[in-house]
């Protein structure tokens, strides 16, 4: 008897379709998934002429089918990416144990070459690609594992006194490629040495044509800003605040005292990214680098999300925002302290663009053009006169603090079915940056305040807002107003629970942002007026 041919990828895209199906609870569409798929393939048989050429079916992509992130997320999860960390931790204690190294893109597409530079005294290494996402609460799937690489020191590494920059500039450890089973996503190469010593890389893997209406953006250029490796931050040099660096390069690791080389992405974008694949909402991922080349990804899906601490954007970047809101995309900013300050993306010395952080804070930055907009002071300073209240709805606030949020104006859309009530309060939420409204220049009339927390931040009193408005064009934008938004979705932060009122708006928000223009389904009501009140009172 013969057995109809099929292509490996219309298998896939079955199984994919099925899972789907599955996940979605449809019992309808689940019972169908043994059901052959009919194909105009004539199986061979021997009256079939040889000169006779058959047309083979057509490749499908399975990333371009609604509904892959929660097949994805069907798959069998992983907790070894993690790194245990203590207080006798090879990487911390045992001197040929330690790794550390980074990537050559912070993003790259199917089919890309990536480069990893390395450093390690141990023998060997070998490198693991995890996808991170919910994966039944494991939180990452491992896709690939390199094969045993040799290890070995690099030499040390420049350092620009006169900017604070400091630069690996390492020989090549391990090249490998981007291929079709690396689903699109959110991905920490985790690097092992043979004598236990471990260290993350975080890479962004892109599909453009991946079925989604959420766009996930890491804030890459915030986590090189705070990166103290090699002696510098752009807010201190060597532990002294009184230097710092006008410059910073994304050829060096992360720090491992930074999130072990994860930077802010374990802590302040792993919880929602989560978060959003456990509600089953296909999904796709850039780096903000991504959106300075590319400004049309901000208006490319529904809706824009930024997580956690979005604070450096260049003028592109910034554009790309504004440009999309015109057009009626959605954005939401589960973070605080987002479109701060201006920087400039520069080449390295090998030519290779977009490798340097530039922001001087000053208006005699070198760097800059004849044009005044191109001096990387604060967006709001002169000469940019841009408050990033224009685009988030509220402005920052003030740094180093943990307070309580409490919760006002419980019956609008966002927090239905999450039980809120008005006055409620939600422990230690609004840390370790917030936000606050700006001044009446600044603030849309139409801005609905969801959240009003007093709270006193360096001997001064403040007010911290979680906000919401519909834009002209139709649009919304949701702003949480507090860095720690993300602790509340799965109580990983020390001393921050899980919290059922973060999940529901959390939810409520982003399934009303991927159905389309939120400010046509909810248009927000002004509300600013009773809650503008005096702030920035010395106590």
């Amino acid at each position: 008897m013969s057995t109809a041919w099929r292509s490996p990828t219309i298998l896939l895209a079955t199984s994919l379709m099925a899972a789907t199906a599955c996940a979605g609870g449809d019992e309808s569409a689940s019972s169908t998934t043994t059901t052959s798929i009919a194909l105009s393939t004539i199986p061979p048989t021997a009256a079939t002429p040889t000169t006779t050429t058959t047309t083979p079916p057509p490749v499908i992509d399975p990333y371009s089918i609604p509904g892959w992130v929660a097949a994805e997320n069907l798959l069998a999860g992983t907790t070894d990416w993690r790194i245990i960390d203590g207080p006798e931790s090879p990487q911390r204690d045992t001197p040929l144990a330690w790794i550390e190294g980074y990537a050559d893109t912070t993003s790259a597409h199917q089919g890309q070459t990536v480069t990893l530079f390395v450093e390690t005294p141990a023998e060997t290494f070998r490198a693991q690609a995890f996808r991170m996402g919910w994966y039944g609460g494991a939180q990452a799937r491992l896709i690939w594992e390199s094969p045993s690489v040799t290890g070995g020191l690099q030499g040390g590494y420049s350092y620009q006194s006169a900017t604070g920059m400091a630069e690996g500039l390492w020989a090549p450890s391990l090249t490998f490629d981007i291929t079709g089973e690396w689903p699109p996503g959110a991905y920490l190469l985790k690097l092992v040495s043979s004598g236990g010593g471990a260290h993350y890389v975080p890479l962004t893997i892109r599909h453009d044509a991946a079925a989604a209406d959420l766009l996930f953006m890491s804030a890459v250029t915030t986590w090189q800003a705070y990166n103290p490796w090699g002696g510098c931050t752009l807010y201190q040099c060597f532990g002294r605040s009184e230097e710092r660096a006008d410059i910073v390069s994304f050829d060096r690791p992360y720090a491992y005292s930074y999130g072990q080389g994860a930077a802010d992405f374990t802590t302040h974008e792993v919880p929602l990214v989560s978060f959003i694949e456990e509600l089953g909402l296909d999904v796709a991922y850039i780096t903000n680098i991504d959106l300075h080349r590319e400004p049309l990804l901000a208006s490319s899906r529904k809706t824009l999300i930024s997580s956690g601490h979005d604070e450096y954007y260049s003028a592109a970047m910034r554009a790309a925002l504004v440009d999309a809101l015109a057009v009626g995309s959605n954005m939401a900013f589960f973070g605080a302290n987002a479109i701060y300050r201006n920087i400039r993306l520069e080449p390295s010395d090998s030519g290779t663009t977009d490798r340097r952080v530039a922001n001087y804070r000053r208006a005699s930055d070198p760097g800059a053009s004849d044009d005044p907009q191109t001096v990387t002071v604060d967006w709001y300073k002169e000469p940019l006169n841009r408050n990033e209240a224009e685009i988030v709805g509220i402005e920052y606030g003030c740094a180093n603090v943990h307070a309580d949020m409490q919760l006002v104006n419980t019956g609008n859309w966002v927090y239905e079915g999450t039980g809120a009530t008005d006055g409620q309060i939600l422990v230690d939420l609004v840390g370790v940056e917030f936000d606050e409204l700006a001044g009446k220049r600044h603030t849309a009339e139409n801005l609905e305040i969801l959240a009003a927390s007093p709270l006193v931040c360096g001997h001064v009193t403040y007010q911290q807002v979680t906000a919401y408005r519909s834009t002209p064009a139709g649009g919304g934008v949701f702003a949480a107003g507090t860095i720690n938004w993300g602790c509340g979705l799965d109580g990983s932060c020390p001393g921050i629970e899980r919290m059922e009122v973060v999940r529901g708006v959390t939810a409520n928000v982003l399934r009303a942002f991927a159905a389309g223009p939120a400010g046509a389904a909810h248009p927000s009501v002004g509300n600013v007026a009773h809650y503008r009140r005096l702030t920035h009172q010395q106590v």
